[in-house]
Formats: structure tokens, sequence, C-alpha cells
């Protein structure tokens, strides 16, 4: 009996990759010829790795939207999207630290580092501490 690596595995953790452009293409299927089921106008938009076929990913994103894109509109960065309706940006990793800003739902922000509880983000104005509970993407990276 051989025993091989278990090379699905790495699978199962959650993957994330993000638009590395501002208008990147969703399709229904891997390839140029196939119909583009709707467009992500955000460059840093998280997207979660289901599947792989050569050179193209089936995604989903937060709103359990599915198709395929293309390996070279993706970026390994980590971005989150703020999913509560509303949330405070906080200067330290703590609800007694200066709150620096309101994020509403939808917003895109790059994270710098995760720690149990909380994200340290940055946009292009302002970086801070956010509640990691509050984002969706690239946190379990």
């Amino acid at each position: 009996m051989i025993i091989t690596p278990n090379t699905s595995a790495g699978l199962k953790k959650n993957k994330y990759l993000s638009t590395k452009y501002n208008e990147v293409n969703l399709r229904n299927g891997p390839g140029l010829s196939q119909l583009i089921l709707f467009k992500i106008l955000a460059k840093g938009y998280p997207l979660e790795i289901k599947e792989k076929y050569e050179n193209w990913y089936k995604v989903t994103d937060y709103k359990n939207r599915v198709g395929w894109v293309s390996k070279t509109q993706l970026s390994k960065s980590s971005y989150g999207i703020l999913t509560k309706n509303i949330e405070k940006l906080y200067k330290f990793p703590s609800y007694s630290s200066k709150q620096l800003a309101l994020v509403k739902s939808g917003y895109i922000l790059k994270i710098l580092k995760c720690k149990v509880d909380w994200c340290k983000v940055q946009d292009p104005k302002v970086s801070g501490w956010i509640l990691k509970k509050s984002l969706w993407g690239g946190v379990n990276d």
C-alpha cells in the first residue's frame, strides 16, 4: 500500500483572492467565450475560491453570487468587505480606543493583519482596527 498526501485537503480551507482591477467580469464558465454574468466594478473586491480549472477560478462573493474569473484578473492582496450595516473603525483594537471613522455595509478595506477578534485595515484615507466578525473576505487566510 502506498500512502500519498491528500492534495484536496488544502482546498478545505477558505482561500480568498481579490480583484486586481476596477472592472472584472464574472462568467458562467471558464473561458473568454463564456457569457458574462455580472461585472465587479471595484479593485480589491474579495472573492472566495471554490474551484480551479486551468487558468480560471470558480468564485463566490459575500452575496453568494457564483461565477468564473480569469486568474489574470485576481490578486493575492488581502481585502475584506463590510457585511454589517455600519461599523466603527478604532485607533487600537479596543472598544475604549478613539473612534476614527464609521464604515458602511459593502465598503472594501485592505486587511493589513488580524488578531483574534480584530483586523487592522486601511483605505486610501485612514487606517485602524475593525471587528473581524464584521468583515467577509481575506480575514481567514
